[in-house]
């Protein structure tokens, strides 16, 4: 983990609502004092995430996943723990001035270094006098300077310019073209991009893994270029502006999935941030996961002609089945939204999307198309391809569309029913338990002493001061971690505590354990000395057996003797009560 001060840590922390974080990602309802939302770890079906403003930490209590507002982006963005800090960070509009590398970062480090230096070499051509026409070419598609740089588009010229700066920069050719930036004959490399206009293309987590070369100076048959897949771009697991759109979308509670890179570039333009291009005319599990985890609606706005009704199809099949909340926009006047918008405005284009068909609405109407339903055996084919669709509609999409159709061609709503596959009855799903050991009194006694040293950092003196060790190794380092980090700050919250600890792996997964098995926001010092004691009471206990056993087979009479002075001594115990 790149080093980040604890104090910088808290400060983050305490300046980033908790509330507001996690629920950017997922909805959040008050109850009581908490909120609660749907988990997203796990296939939930009620509310069991719990966030806690007087703690700063959110737990499920289905899953045994909790944490502070760190945990939550990391677990919920797959980065790295730094890379969740500046996250928050960033949405909190935050100053954060250290250097964080993503963990996929780590692992390509010199492909990334590559792509990086690419990147600059390209955007440094376009803003040279050689740019001059491919910058004339943009503006007059409506992409000033402002976009060129959020999209850091640039130009590859000819010349095998961009081998020679990577050589001068004395780069790894053979990486280079692994990644797709070379080509090469023998051992000769040379440029794969000359001539076009460079538009990278950046994973889900924001990484430099490919490019769209767009020619400008001649209308060539092959408008565009993309990189080839290599070990970096498989192009399968992006949507091009996917990273920088998902918080857009997020707030505005919807994505539009474009056809064209362009046509996102077009309407980020103009305002409208909330866009991603697919990467062809099919989408995968990988890319609808990412799509799902926005928790919003999604919008198909893909080409006007009919290969880009096809592609609505196709596409809007694929999501409308995983369940994803589906529109769908159809442009006319214009053949994609990047025209659309240059001819008739944002505010028309705005109005298309506030007006967006329902998938399963434009399914039906789509499935009339080249049909005379006059004709019986077209009709019959309609209907069937109908009931098709609606068998994975819900139980009210069913009973409106089948009256309608009912109504509409004059056929028996209970005939119509019997073509439909009966609806999956959603089973109650119990959450799988994992098997563990039921813990002993001991075990939960201390869980719930370390808890309680977590909510107050008083009690850490009064545990050193009546007791000041436990039998398990984990437990007592958990509690040196504790007194140190009291002795270091002078006070101690659970959801500080738990980035103190992020990078020891045990110990972090012990303090989830502790906050997932103790509810309460706060424990006075009666309850705390109770449960000390109860602490207390078990070692004791667990003495007095070994000590029983000891003396049974001690042959030795005055260590036998000594074992049983030892055995009355802590026979008659003692108790701790508040003030003691």
């Amino acid at each position: 983990m790149a080093y980040i001060s604890e104090e910088e840590l808290n400060r983050i922390k305490n300046e980033a609502n908790i509330v507001d974080i996690i629920g950017s990602y997922i909805t959040l309802n008050k109850s009581g004092s908490d909120y609660v939302g749907m988990c997203p770890f796990h296939d939930d079906h009620s509310p069991s995430m719990h966030v806690s403003t007087k703690l700063n930490i959110f737990k499920c209590f289905v899953c045994n996943t909790g944490g502070n507002v760190f945990s939550f982006v990391q677990k919920f963005e797959n980065v790295s723990y730094p890379e969740a800090v500046k996250i928050v960070a960033n949405k909190c509009g935050i100053a954060f001035d250290y250097k964080v590398t993503s963990s996929s970062n780590a692992k390509f480090k010199t492909e990334y270094e590559i792509m990086d230096y690419s990147c600059k070499f390209y955007q440094n051509n376009l803003a040279s006098e050689n740019g001059l026409e491919a910058k004339k070419y943009l503006l007059s598609r409506g992409i000033d300077d402002n976009i060129i740089n959020e999209f850091k588009i640039g130009l590859s010229e000819d010349g095998n310019k961009l081998t020679k700066f990577l050589t001068n920069k004395n780069l790894n050719l053979e990486k280079a073209y692994e990644v797709g930036l070379l080509n090469k004959n023998g051992i000769d490399y040379y440029d794969m991009f000359t001539n076009r206009i460079m538009i990278p293309l950046h994973d889900m987590q924001g990484n430099l893994v490919g490019y769209t070369g767009r020619c400008y100076l001649t209308n060539e048959k092959n408008k565009y270029i993309n990189s080839k897949e290599t070990i970096i771009y498989k192009k399968s697991n992006i949507l091009f502006n996917y990273y920088n759109a998902k918080d857009s979308a997020r707030l505005q509670k919807q994505m539009l999935i474009v056809e064209g890179n362009m046509d996102a570039i077009s309407l980020a333009t103009r305002g409208i941030k909330n866009v991603c291009a697919l990467m062809g005319v099919v989408i995968s599990k990988v890319q609808i996961d990412y799509l799902k985890k926005l928790n919003c609606k999604i919008i198909l706005m893909l080409d006007s002609d009919d290969a880009g009704q096809n592609a609505t199809i196709s596409v809007g099949d694929e999501l409308y089945t995983s369940g994803v909340d589906l529109y769908v926009v159809r442009l006319s006047g214009a053949k994609d939204p990047d025209e659309y918008i240059r001819k008739f405005g944002t505010d028309k284009l705005n109005d298309n999307i506030k007006y967006a068909q329902k998938y399963l609405d434009f399914k039906i109407e789509y499935l009339k198309h080249d049909k005379n339903l006059d004709n019986i055996e077209e009709l019959t084919v309609y209907i069937k391809d109908v009931m098709a669709c609606l068998n994975h509609a819900s139980e009210l999409e069913r009973e409106l569309f089948i009256g309608k159709i009912s109504k509409e061609y004059n056929i028996d709503v209970e005939y119509l029913k019997k073509g439909l596959t009966p609806l999956k009855k959603e089973p109650v799903k119990i959450p799988e338990v994992k098997q563990t050991v039921k813990k002993s009194k001991y075990t939960v006694s201390v869980m719930q002493l370390i808890y309680a040293m977590l909510l107050d950092a008083s009690y850490y003196k009064i545990f050193m001061e009546k007791l000041g060790f436990l039998r398990e190794k984990k437990e007592r380092d958990t509690v040196h971690l504790i007194g140190d980090y009291i002795n270091k700050y002078h006070e101690i919250s659970i959801a500080s505590f738990i980035d103190y600890v992020v990078n020891d792996e045990e110990i972090s997964n012990y303090v989830n354990e502790i906050i997932m098995a103790n509810n309460k926001e706060n424990i006075d010092t009666k309850e705390f000395c109770d449960i000390l004691s109860a602490v207390i009471k078990c070692i004791d206990e667990e003495e007095i057996k070994e000590l029983k056993f000891k003396i049974k087979n001690e042959l030795d009479v005055a260590k036998k003797i000594e074992l049983m002075e030892r055995l009355t001594e802590l026979k008659k115990g003692s108790g701790i009560n508040e003030g003691n």
